[in-house]
């Protein structure tokens, strides 16, 4: 008898399957949503509260701060805010990344990419927001 000297290789998924679900997502991302919503259900957006006066780096509760988030703004104009920051810390991540050891750019690049997730996610909000208000009836007026 001979020894096998590789493990067998693993079982394939159906072809038919995964080929049939990259299809689904692909024209899931790419159709608009046609699931009727009624006019007068609220964007998420517009459900958030605004902006409290928070310090952005509290040193002591009774000194004043020279940094503060300003009360009064809306989600998106935060959104948009926290998403060009985060495109920045990006930016800069990428030329830091260049000048570092290899053990330090690893570690480095798992939290760039946690940068880029949540930019991604900040946008995406932004855009569907954005895909609603042209697909209100408000704005085809």
């Amino acid at each position: 008898m001979t020894k096998k000297i590789t493990p067998d290789p693993p079982t394939v998924r159906n072809a038919l399957s995964m080929a049939d679900r990259a299809m689904y997502l692909r024209k899931v991302s790419d159709e608009p949503s046609t699931e009727p919503t009624p006019e007068d259900t609220p964007r998420l957006l517009d459900t958030l509260a605004f902006t409290c006066s928070k310090p952005v780096i509290p040193e002591a509760p009774y000194k004043p701060t020279l940094f503060a988030i300003q009360p009064g703004i809306n989600a998106q104009d935060a959104l948009t805010y926290v998403s060009n920051l985060l495109e920045t810390a990006e930016l800069n991540g990428d030329e830091i990344s260049l000048h570092t050891n290899p053990v330090e750019r690893a570690l480095f690049w798992g939290m760039l990419h946690s940068v880029e997730v949540a930019r991604a996610v900040v946008d995406a909000l932004l855009d569907g927001s954005r895909a609603s208000d042209s697909a209100s009836p408000t704005s085809e007026s």
